[in-house]
């Protein structure tokens, strides 16, 4: 006689803080789901603020166990533990707004689930966050996928009439493109990675990522190795799902995503008119699996609305209230990034500041026509009205921002920030626009000035460097570092014709670099420039830059150029190898000096780079002229610098120890240059 299988044991739980019209939508997709094959309890901890709430998860309750037809060993059995409500917790059309107190309230309430499985023995739980709907084959699929920690995904238009994204990542707080390697990548780049990762999942398949949450299945092994929701002391992520992704990890869990029956997110109320459609797509979807297909169309007025959203989430504040990441959803890669590397600062200034204030959107100016325009330019007039330490303000801006078709949906690419008088505003965030620090933004009569540092350059390149900036400069400032030979003579003879400020110092500082690049700086900003090139005394660019430098530098929208450097190892022809490839990545040369800006430098005595770590916190833009360095185009220079690395950083503490170690190649990868 062959033995009946024993029922694997499915603990569903939700922590539940929700309208009745979407709970009562959650609770009947719970009701649908396949559960043939699996014993399937219930544990909600009952966290409503609406009575209606809490009498529907009772009736749901109720409903189960009264289940006709079956024994009480297989009757699905709930508990509800009902949780005091002493929380503010916002949620609207817009966006939802978590603050810190409540994130590690849920993340217990999740724990709490975990635990009661544990104790009573279940072969998983499934946590599933009470605003979605759920296909009836979610659960068996993720059963069936064998794996410890696996979601099902879902799609969500954080802000309304943006794009769609999903509740799972690869890396960081929400990235969504592979780098493993740290390289520098360019937008380009991070744009075609993100959208091939996103193409990806919307396939029906089975996929590892770095971060996933909200519809999880969670298997008996994972919960007794110890993952939990509990906060990690010592990172900074946003969200308990975040710290739950890393334990998970470093316990040796892979995380995956099942994308053959996305879920429905009922992520504001308006999402519930959505719902008789998902599931029409649903059916069709389960009987062929295909892949689904997304749809982004805008026409003019679509588009000014998902510009009104934006801004309206963008602007809004309350410093009692930690907000997310939600209104990235509409612009590009480049800005989450700065974003990001402020983000900090801002909430700062914002709390410290005690900002409370929203915005009111008074007229978004499009082109007539956008639906054969790859690249549209807007205006948009709004007010910011609320209080803050010094009182109560309504202020008047304008937004003047571009928007980049891409991938069937619009990205802003660039927005710059005005007051009422017409002052063009430094900075993007809320901080930088409340503050109002001026930002220069001259487009017509810009001088240059070349910034650079040299010592005992006699004999080398310094006369042909400078005489090829002097065709294009307009100034120049000198630090000589204690030169024995006649290198400031140098200087004087090739840029006679060019107001140049030149200072010796005594003793030499080339031991700590940071000492002299912010020496050279502060003399530099002392002059009161308008845009600095900084170039050390081996380095020359293509001819090209003195008929583009003058279409560079006067114009309004960018603060710096990135260029590629090019390491010549002779006359002509460059190196290229693993360890040799700077001219790969774009890095600043040339820079608008925006007084009011914070400059911070990287205080390390070498490889510290010649301008202030945060420049890239500014507008920039990549200019395709390449920049020639000669520093190591002969042997002699090479055994020179070798010889200085190997004593400065003998440990490779500041620099790449294995880079060091190659420059006296014998034979290096060398590439003609064209």
């Amino acid at each position: 006689m062959e033995m009946k299988r024993k029922k694997q044991k499915v603990l569903i739980g939700s922590a539940v803080r929700q309208s009745p019209e979407i709970l009562k939508e959650f609770l009947e997709s719970l009701n649908e789901l396949d559960k043939d094959n699996y014993k399937v309890d219930y544990y909600f901890i009952d966290n409503n603020d609406q009575k209606a709430s809490k009498e529907l998860l009772e009736t749901f309750a109720k409903s189960l166990n009264s289940s006709k037809g079956q024994s009480n060993k297989n009757r699905s059995k709930v508990i509800i533990h009902h949780e005091e409500n002493d929380d503010k917790y916002e949620c609207n059309e817009i966006t939802h707004h978590w603050n810190h107190k409540l994130i590690w309230k849920v993340a217990e309430f999740k724990d709490r689930i975990l635990k009661y499985s544990s104790k009573n023995d279940y072969d998983f739980v499934f946590l599933v966050d009470s605003d979605l709907v759920l296909h009836p084959k979610t659960l068996k699929q993720l059963v069936d996928s064998e794996k410890d920690i696996v979601s099902e995904i879902f799609w969500t238009r954080w802000k309304p009439n943006t794009q769609e994204l999903p509740q799972v990542w690869l890396y960081d707080q929400y990235t969504m493109y592979k780098n493993p390697a740290g390289l520098s990548l360019n937008e380009k780049e991070i744009q075609a990675a993100t959208e091939s990762f996103l193409q990806k999942l919307k396939k029906p398949g089975l996929y590892e990522v770095g971060g996933l949450g909200a519809c999880t299945l969670i298997s008996k092994k994972a919960i007794q190795k110890g993952v939990s929701f509990k906060e990690i002391n010592n990172i900074s992520f946003w969200g308990e799902d975040r710290h739950f992704c890393v334990r998970a990890a470093a316990l040796g869990f892979k995380l995956y995503v099942d994308t053959h029956y996305p879920a429905y997110h009922i992520y504001r109320a308006s999402d519930l008119n959505g719902i008789d459609a998902y599931k029409k797509n649903q059916a069709v979807r389960a009987v062929d699996n295909q892949e689904a297909q997304y749809m982004f169309v805008y026409d003019k007025e679509t588009l000014a609305n998902a510009i009104k959203h934006f801004l309206l989430g963008y602007m809004y504040c309350d410093y009692r209230i930690i907000t997310g990441y939600e209104e990235h959803s509409l612009i590009f890669p480049k800005y989450a990034a700065r974003f990001s590397q402020v983000r900090e600062k801002m909430v700062d200034w914002l709390i410290e500041n005690k900002v409370i204030c929203s915005a009111q959107i008074k007229d978004i100016e499009l082109p007539a026509d956008i639906t054969e325009k790859g690249q549209v330019f807007a205006k948009v007039k709004f007010t910011l009205k609320g209080r803050s330490i010094q009182g109560e303000f309504e202020k008047q801006y304008l937004c003047n921002m571009f928007l980049d078709r891409f991938a069937n949906d619009w990205k802003i690419s660039f927005f710059s920030f005005y007051n009422d008088k017409g002052m063009n505003i430094l900075g993007f965030t809320l901080a930088d626009i409340l503050q109002e620090r001026e930002r220069r933004n001259k487009e017509i009569g810009n001088k240059l000035t070349l910034a650079m540092m040299v010592r005992n350059e006699a004999g080398n390149l310094l006369e042909r460097v400078l005489s090829h900036a002097a065709k294009y400069i307009d100034k120049a400032v000198i630090l000589d570092d204690a030169s024995d030979d006649n290198t400031v003579e140098i200087c004087e003879k090739v840029l006679s014709g060019i107001p140049t400020r030149i200072i010796s110092n005594r003793e030499s500082g080339f031991r700590n670099e940071i000492n002299l690049r912010k020496q050279l700086w502060d003399m530099t900003v002392e002059t009161d420039p308008d845009w600095i090139l900084c170039l050390d005394a081996d380095e020359i660019f293509e001819d090209s830059i003195i008929d583009h430098i003058g279409s560079l530098i006067n114009q309004p929208n960018f603060d710096y150029y990135a260029f590629r450097l090019y390491d010549f190892w002779n006359e002509s022809q460059y190196r290229e190898d693993k360890l040799w490839q700077a001219h790969r990545f774009y890095r600043p040369f040339l820079v608008r000096y925006q007084p009011n800006f914070d400059y911070i430098w990287n205080e390390k005595p070498l490889h510290c780079g010649r301008f202030p770590m945060n420049i890239t916190q500014l507008e920039g833009c990549q200019c395709n002229i390449r920049l020639r360095h000669y520093g190591w185009a002969t042997p002699a220079l090479r055994e020179k610098k070798y010889k200085r690395y190997m004593e400065l950083d003998p440990e490779g503490m500041y620099g790449n120890i294995n880079q060091y170690r190659s420059i006296l190649d014998p034979r290096p990868n060398l590439i003609d240059w064209k």
